[in-house]
Parts: C-alpha cells; sequence; structure tokens
C-alpha cells in the first residue's frame, strides 16, 4: 500500500555543527514552500519548526559560555512524518548513513511522498561530490525536483541544471578539503613552535608526575584519585597518555620513591 502523500514540497534543514542552527534556513524554505503550496497548516509548521530547537548553554573549563543547540526528537519524529525534515549538528563527513532523516527522506521520496525537495543550498546535501551527485540522479529517476533556495543552479531537470550542481558540488568538496588542510598546517606550525594543541591541560605538570610516581608505586585509581584530588577519568586520560608516548619514544617516568616521600 504506497504511503500518503505529502502534497507537493518536502523541507530538508541541516547543518553539521551543534554550534549552529537551522534556524537560520526556516523561513526562506517556509516562504518559498507557502508560496507554491497553500494547501498545508504553514504557520503550524512554522511553530513547530521553532520548538524543534532546543538551545542549551554550557560554560567551558576556561569559564566561556558556550551556546549548544540540538533537536527535540519527538517533535522532529513528527515533522518528519509531513515531510519536514530537521538534522542539527550531522557533519556530511560522516555519511549518509549517520545522518538518519537524510536517509529518511529518501525512503520517502520513493515511495512517492513528495514531487519537490527544498534545501537551503546544495551543500546540505552533503559535501562530498559523488555522494550529492548520486543523490540527485537518485532522486531525478523518482520524480522528484531539488530546488536549493539559496543556490543559483535552479532545479535539476535540465541537462544545464545538473551540470551547475555539478560544479557545485566539486566547489563545496574542494572547499572543505581546503580549510582542513589549512587546519592541520596551522596545527603543524603551532607544535613546531612548542604549542599545545587541543583542550588545555587542567593540571600541571607536577600533578602528572606525581600521579605517575603513585601509579609507579602500585596504587590504583581509585586511591590515587583520594591522594590527589583529581578525577579518576583524568587519571585514566594522563596514564594512557604517558603509555602512547612510551611507545613513540622513552618515557622519562618519574622514579619509584617510597609511598611516605610522594604523599
Amino acid at each position: 500500500m504506497r504511503a500518503a502523500l505529502c502534497a507537493r514540497d518536502a523541507l530538508y534543514f541541516r547543518v553539521s555543527s551543534d554550534r549552529q542552527t537551522t534556524e537560520n534556513q526556516f523561513d526562506e524554505l517556509l516562504a518559498v514552500a507557502h508560496k507554491d503550496n497553500t494547501d498545508r497548516d504553514w504557520d503550524r509548521i512554522r511553530t513547530d519548526l521553532g520548538h524543534s530547537i532546543i538551545t542549551d548553554t554550557r560554560i567551558t573549563r576556561r569559564g566561556l559560555t558556550r551556546t549548544i543547540y540540538r533537536v527535540d526528537t519527538a517533535i522532529a519524529e513528527s515533522l518528519a512524518k509531513e515531510c519536514i525534515y530537521v538534522e542539527q549538528g550531522r557533519s556530511s563527513k560522516r555519511g549518509a548513513q549517520k545522518r538518519p532523516l537524510f536517509e529518511r527522506m529518501k525512503r520517502d521520496a520513493a515511495q512517492r511522498r513528495f514531487t519537490r525537495l527544498l534545501v537551503w543550498k546544495a551543500s546540505r546535501l552533503g559535501r562530498d561530490m559523488r555522494e550529492v551527485i548520486s543523490t540527485v540522479y537518485e532522486l531525478a529517476d523518482l520524480g522528484v525536483t531539488i530546488v536549493p533556495v539559496k543556490s543559483q543552479t535552479g532545479p535539476v531537470n535540465t541537462a544545464m541544471g545538473r551540470l551547475l550542481w555539478a560544479i557545485q558540488a566539486w566547489y563545496g568538496e574542494m572547499e572543505n578539503e581546503e580549510r582542513s588542510e589549512n587546519v592541520r598546517l596551522g596545527q603543524a606550525r603551532a607544535r613546531a613552535q612548542g604549542k599545545e594543541i587541543g583542550r588545555p591541560r587542567e593540571f600541571g605538570n607536577e600533578m602528572e608526575q606525581r600521579i605517575l610516581a603513585l601509579r609507579a608505586n602500585g596504587h590504583g585509581y581509585k586511591v590515587i584519585s583520594q591522594l590527589t584530588g583529581v578525577p579518576r577519568s583524568t587519571i585514566r586520560r594522563i596514564l594512557k597518555g604517558a603509555e602512547s608516548m612510551s611507545k613513540s619514544q622513552p618515557l622519562n617516568l618519574a622514579p619509584s620513591v617510597p609511598a611516605d616521600v610522594v604523599l
């Protein structure tokens, strides 16, 4: 039995980081959908979309305030039944299988639940050129026209439209690779200058050496935590890091000393 038709349009929203929000894409896609399809209750859909994004505020170890966005899964599931797909913090680098609503959208297209897919930009479908082009052709074969609202490619229902999509997909992939390469070069330069990469160290070298010494004397994580006040998870991370270093170079561990001296 064929699934119920979601009317003409389906909408797909995605951002790749939980520090970004899909809310920036809502109004423009809804404006296009409302203009071409007035039968659906777009005001109610807009309200549901607004409620689907949850904003959390977290304090970093440096004392900075960071805003994190996530999706209310119950509301997202309800919207998906109407062919409105919202994915928050789903990077296209992880592949389509790691984007469940993206995969659901394609299944709904195969069931002919919609005939047009609105996206903000071509890059929302993915950053890998082959994946984007594959998706475009897969949906086109199902009779679905993809409309990128903010792109200049136009609908993919002509040879010229598909060519422009391919060019834009290639450019998105190149831009992504260049960004990653620039990050790697910057990290390499920082390491060469003696700077530490990654999260700031929670404890100084003196405390780390004390933890290594206690461990060398046979103390377990619980005892080391009680003696130093350092959480066991942090102790485990410090010891694991020391073990990794020892595999690549000789580790200058603190000498074994009597426990009463360490304490």
